[in-house]
């Protein structure tokens, strides 16, 4: 019995394995102009082939654009902390982190719980203002 579960515990460690690699292979396959996107626990996350500092200025304009108050942003040279409000009160709050040479992070949270939808939309201006495909 000891066996078995042990077989069972090494294949579904396995599995999330390949899908992170899965997940890497698609990042990597789709190109220098395509961000990757994946919406986890109530959280978009994206990775843009931009420096954190361009990504930095195209998250705020992407904001102003979509007019969502910004209410707080503290940015270093290690990662950038965005919280804002929608016009109906939502709290939205983004992280920006370097994930490697002029490649950053971006996490997007919308609401208490997350709200895929409104993620995206924001996601999309960002990508818009990188002159990059989003997802």
């Amino acid at each position: 019995m000891k066996a078995i579960i042990g077989i069972i515990l090494v294949l579904f460690c396995m599995s999330f394995m390949i899908q992170g690699c899965l997940l890497l292979a698609v990042g990597v396959g789709a190109g220098a102009g395509a961000a990757t996107v994946a919406y986890v626990k109530g959280e978009l996350r994206t990775t843009y082939a931009a420096s954190l500092n361009r990504t930095w200025e195209a998250t705020l304009s992407a904001l102003k654009d979509l007019r969502i108050n910004v209410y707080s942003s503290k940015k270093d040279a290690t990662e950038g902390d965005i919280e804002a409000t929608k016009a109906d009160g939502t709290k939205v709050k983004i992280n920006l982190e370097p994930a490697g040479p002029d490649t950053t992070s971006v996490r997007i949270r919308v609401g208490m719980f997350g709200d895929e939808e409104a993620s995206r939309v924001i996601n999309r201006q960002i990508a818009s203002k990188l002159g990059v495909k989003s997802q």
